[in-house]
């Protein structure tokens, strides 16, 4: 990024093919959004904050189920949602009014400079579908290593965030629900919880947070760790 051309460098590093977006439908512009921090992590716009759930919520991936979602999260493995990386007008055709930000697996193992590259792809991107008309929850769901770093780019007074449980780190959901009531300013903040079973469950309600029921994990009688992303992994 220490070249005069830094934009086009980092706009390889975002899409890992960038002529494949150039030939969609709608033409994605190299562009820089303006930031809060000293790595340039992109702002998310106050204006675009997602409020109430609107239902039905889909993991992304399913065609089908995503076409009627009104809200998308990406709270799967990293794979489904590879394409968006590559295209992200593809979500816009669908009925979708808000998302909850990619959020790619970021391990306590992971190199910060790689971790940082991930929080900007989720950001810049989330970023995008704001100005595209989406309303947007910033994704908490990262390694503690990475609290820091997750928080930049989002202003003081925004609202609206969601993350995944895991029953096994209500240690984590402490630290994400203050990093929360931090940006907020509420001690009641708009923190959607994915998941996580009845230790998140009952954590929730004690902090007046919504608990989203994960249906596959449940069913299929597994705890529910995180998933592709679980914090046991990353702590």
């Amino acid at each position: 990024m220490a070249s005069r051309n830094g934009n086009a460098i980092l706009m390889s590093l975002i899409f890992k093919n960038s002529m494949s977006v150039r030939n969609t439908a709608i033409a994605i512009s190299d562009c820089l959004y303006e930031s809060n921090n000293e790595f340039e992590i992109p702002n998310l716009l106050l204006g675009m904050q997602a409020g109430k759930l609107q239902l039905p919520l889909v993991g992304y991936g399913s065609r089908r189920r995503q076409s009627k979602a009104s809200t998308i999260h990406f709270y799967v493995d990293d794979y489904r949602f590879e394409n968006v990386w590559k295209n992200p007008n593809g979500i816009l055709s669908g009925c979708c009014t808000a998302l909850i930000e990619p959020n790619t697996s970021i391990a306590y193992t992971t190199p910060i400079a790689f971790g940082l590259n991930q929080i900007y792809k989720k950001r810049w991107i989330a970023r995008y579908w704001q100005e595209c008309g989406l309303l947007v929850y910033a994704d908490l769901f990262v390694s503690q290593k990475f609290y820091n770093f997750n928080r930049m780019g989002i202003p003081d007074g925004y609202n609206a965030f969601a993350t995944r449980g895991n029953e096994d780190e209500i240690y984590c959901l402490e630290a994400e629900l203050e990093i929360a009531q931090e940006i907020s300013g509420k001690e009641i903040p708009n923190l959607i919880v994915y998941g996580g079973g009845e230790n998140v469950r009952t954590f929730c309600r004690k902090h007046n947070l919504l608990y989203i029921y994960d249906l596959m994990t449940e069913r299929n009688g597994k705890k529910q760790s995180g998933g592709k992303n679980s914090q046991s992994e990353q702590n």
